[in-house]
């Protein structure tokens, strides 16, 4: 497998919060506490933190964070990345046309490598998830390798198709009603996805309406590039976009904290 890089999209405005204090990737969820030279250090706890610790633990070398006009709170708050031990690099995004050319952004950076993503306003436990999408990736040699979790709203999701082999046949992107269970909530993808996307995207004329990364996966599907499924079943994603699930995140980290979960 080539050189792993970790990519997160970060340019959103995240207005469903309504006013908030600061970018909702680095708005406290709670506190962890750690011992260091006897003493014991409380630090709070991020979503875009949890993402960067299990990027660390998958073995993934560098990141790249897509940032908008009201979002450079997040690189004053991350740094360089030296305090996680993996160095970040910075893409702005002026125009916001959606997630893929979010991304784009960072093609001449990271085309000839792995890639993981996350989205970092979103809480993926327990930490070792995205170890074993990327283990799952590079064992079957694919091109796109979804992680999917079961949700009762898949209209607030991008929602995966499988058919009665598991393999991966359509996405539906927030459907208003479907009978669909399994949406999908991280990835790992190849070289070959990333070229995919930059030409996708550069002969696509200036859109109507926002391209979402569903859009692209559908594409490259019928395109006919390796689709694997890596099924959480005993993972947890929280969105933490609205203030409903900011709270059931605050109350699923508090809980598996409790019973040593989150470790």
């Amino acid at each position: 497998m080539s050189k792993l890089v970790g990519l997160f999209p970060a340019a959103g405005r995240g207005s469903r919060l309504g006013i908030i204090p600061c970018s909702k990737e680095i708005m406290p969820l709670g506190f962890q506490s750690s011992v260091k030279s006897t003493r014991e250090i409380w630090s709070p706890v991020t979503t875009i933190e949890t993402h960067l610790n299990a990027f660390h633990l998958a073995g993934v070398e560098q990141i790249g964070i897509v940032i908008g006009q009201d979002k450079w709170d997040i690189v004053r708050y991350l740094g360089n990345g030296e305090r996680f031990g993996l160095p970040i690099a910075y893409f702005y995004q002026e125009q916001l046309l959606g997630m893929p050319f979010a991304l784009d952004l960072a093609y001449a950076w990271v085309k000839d490598a792995t890639i993981l993503f996350s989205m970092p306003d979103t809480l993926i436990t327990p930490l070792n998830s995205i170890a074993g999408l990327a283990k799952h990736h590079e064992t079957n040699e694919a091109d796109v390798t979804l992680g999917l979790f079961q949700t009762s709203t898949p209209q607030k999701f991008g929602m995966v198709e499988l058919d009665a082999s598991g393999a991966i046949v359509g996405f539906v992107d927030k459907p208003a009603k479907t009978d669909l269970k399994l949406m999908w909530g991280c990835a790992a993808w190849s070289p070959k996805f990333t070229q995919f996307m930059h030409d996708y995207l550069e002969e696509s004329s200036i859109p109507d309406r926002e391209v979402v990364l569903s859009d692209l996966f559908l594409a490259a599907l019928k395109a006919g590039h390796h689709f694997e499924p890596y099924q959480l079943t005993n993972g947890h994603y929280h969105d933490i976009g609205t203030p409903e699930s900011f709270q059931s995140a605050v109350y699923d980290l508090a809980r598996q904290q409790v019973s040593d979960e989150f470790d």
